[in-house]
């Protein structure tokens, strides 16, 4: 199962930012990223920045106040 997390900035590896974005995860992989258009069913809000970076095996993951989502 999926978990859908927002925050007022997602930060991509590339050092784009979506204001505000949506990050789904499965387990610790991001699935899918965009920009939060509208009130989502079932997504927790975060708050802040969440920053996505590769992990040690180029898994793309996400973080928020330097702890893994």
């Amino acid at each position: 199962m999926t978990r859908l997390v927002a925050a007022n900035r997602v930060i991509s590896t590339d050092g784009k930012e979506i204001k505000p974005g949506v990050v789904e995860l499965d387990g610790e992989r991001v699935v899918n990223v965009s920009a939060l258009l509208g009130e989502r069913p079932f997504t927790e809000w975060l708050g802040g920045t969440i920053n996505l970076q590769y992990y040690a095996d180029e898994q793309l993951c996400a973080y928020k106040d330097g702890k893994m989502l």
